[in-house]
Order: structure tokens, then sequence, then C-alpha cells
């Protein structure tokens, strides 16, 4: 029973964050692509506070058929305790029709356990810094996830999440939406794959673009 009641809500909160998402924006919408983000995560353990993380990310677009750029994704994280931590993270960009693009990100997250339902809800706040490099213009955000995970022994687990991008850069408001659930499966200690559904809606003043970016990655842990 305490699984099904656990499977309700997190039904329910799916289906409010993708209504939120469909009624958000002033415009009509705008017919969305169909892109691949394919990696590797590489993670490893410093001590018992620290960790690091290295992901390749390969990305294909027009409906998964053409090659559209890759990314080097690195991070450090330091836990604070048993409920927080933080961490710094970067995004190397490899683009091949453009001037290349560098992100740093600055976390700090909350993680809540509901023991009662067995999920783990995690409060992720991220300063999002874009460089603007050769007069290459990125915009600026403050991210806000919160991302819902079963606390269980299960090696298949479903995952639900939902990112509001509030941008800055003089066009202050809320600019992106992203409605993430997926997948986990642990295949033993060391190797994993997570899988995910991004469902992205830009917004502006005159319409809205809708994307759906399929993640898929293999899990190492050193």
């Amino acid at each position: 029973m305490r699984y099904f009641f656990s499977a309700l809500i997190l039904l329910g909160i799916l289906l409010s964050a993708h209504k939120c998402v469909a009624q958000v924006g002033s415009g009509p919408p705008i017919p969305g692509d169909h892109i691949l983000w394919a990696g590797t995560q590489i993670r490893s353990t410093i001590g018992d506070k620290w960790s690091w993380q290295v992901q390749p990310i390969f990305r294909y677009n027009n409906n998964l058929a053409d090659y559209q750029n890759s990314s080097l994704d690195y991070s450090i994280r330091r836990k604070l305790n048993n409920r927080w931590h933080i961490q710094l993270l970067g995004r190397t960009w490899f683009m091949p029709d453009r001037r290349d693009r560098q992100f740093i990100w600055t976390d700090i997250a909350y993680n809540l356990p509901i023991p009662s339902l067995s999920i783990s809800m995690t409060n992720r706040m991220r300063y999002h810094l874009a460089l603007d490099i050769d007069g290459n213009f990125d915009a600026d955000f403050m991210r806000h996830m919160i991302q819902l995970v079963p606390s269980t022994k299960w090696k298949l687990k479903p995952t639900f999440g939902f990112e509001t991008w509030y941008q800055f850069n003089g066009e202050d408001g809320i600019r992106r939406l992203r409605f993430e659930p997926g997948l986990r499966y642990t295949i033993n200690k060391q190797f994993g794959i997570t899988t995910m559904w991004r469902r992205q809606n830009d917004i502006n003043k005159e319409s809205q673009r809708r994307d759906n970016l399929w993640v898929a990655a293999l899990v190492v842990k050193l």
C-alpha cells in the first residue's frame, strides 16, 4: 500500500507539472524538435565529503537524424551534511557551425527524505553563468529544480523532475520550463543507466517553442 500511494502521489505531480508546462506562455506553441543527448557519466568519491564527475555528451537533432554538437561537463561536489551539498560545474561546448561556448554553474541543494512514502525529494538552486566569448551572447539564469526519487532498493527506479529557468540580462522573467520524467537502472555497484525525457518549453512574448530532449547515459563509478 505504501508503494501504491507513493506511485499515486508521483503521478499527481507528473500530471500537474505537465499541465503547468502546457499553460505557461502568452503566444502560440511552435513545433519543436526531437533531440538525443547521449553520454557517459564517470564518477568517483574523494573521502567522505567530496566527489567529482566528468560527462561527455553528444547531441543529435532533426528528429535524431543529424549530429548537432557536443560538450564536456565536469563537476566537483562537497557534502555539507546528510541533507545539504554544494557543487561547482562547468560545461565546455564544441559547436560545428558557430563559436564555442562555456557555462559555469554553482549549485546548492537540499535533500528531504519522506520515509512514510519511501520517497526522497531534492530541491536544487543553480546559478547558470554563460560566458560571452568572441561576441557570442548567451543568457544567464537562476534555475530551480524539484526532483523526486523512490528511496527504495529497487534496481529500476522512476524519477520525476520539474525545473524553472528565470532569465536575467534585461529579459527578467521565466523563459524556460523543463518537465523531466526518467528511469534509473542499477546494473551493479560500478555500472548503471539513466534515461530521461525532457519536455522543454522556451517562452517569450510571441510564442512558445517545445522540444523533446531524449537523454541516455551510462553511469560508471570508479
